[in-house]
């Protein structure tokens, strides 16, 4: 779990960060991903998970699981993806295009809730 990531841009361009590789706690999950202040307006902030067995080696892209969707909005916006068929190890992948330099946002990640398929 991340808390409270900013990613502000200082130009108008497009950047990918990757969180680091972590383990899965079950076959499937639902991550959930706290947007707490976004200054973006006309900019694109995309989130999506992606998962790959422990023995591809190196940082291999492995497959992409799903991307995020919006859950609720209160007074911060909640966004979540419903993923199966995780593999052994898991990251997220955050997308970010600013508009212009200064837009940006701060966001977390929540635990996720891990769950096996029922037999």
């Amino acid at each position: 779990m991340w808390m409270n990531t900013q990613i502000v841009a200082l130009d108008r361009r497009s950047v990918t960060y990757y969180t680091p590789w972590f383990g899965k706690g079950a076959d499937n999950a639902l991550f959930t991903l706290e947007l707490i202040l976004s200054t973006i307006s006309g900019s694109t902030f995309a989130v999506s998970v992606w998962t790959k067995s422990s023995d591809e080696e190196g940082s291999a892209p492995g497959s992409s699981l799903g991307t995020f969707s919006t859950l609720a909005t209160l007074s911060s916006t909640f966004y979540q993806v419903k993923c199966g068929g995780i593999k052994d190890l898991v990251r997220f992948e955050i997308a970010f295009t600013a508009a212009a330099a200064g837009e940006g946002v701060i966001f977390r990640f929540l635990s996720p809730t891990w769950f096996d398929t029922a037999v």
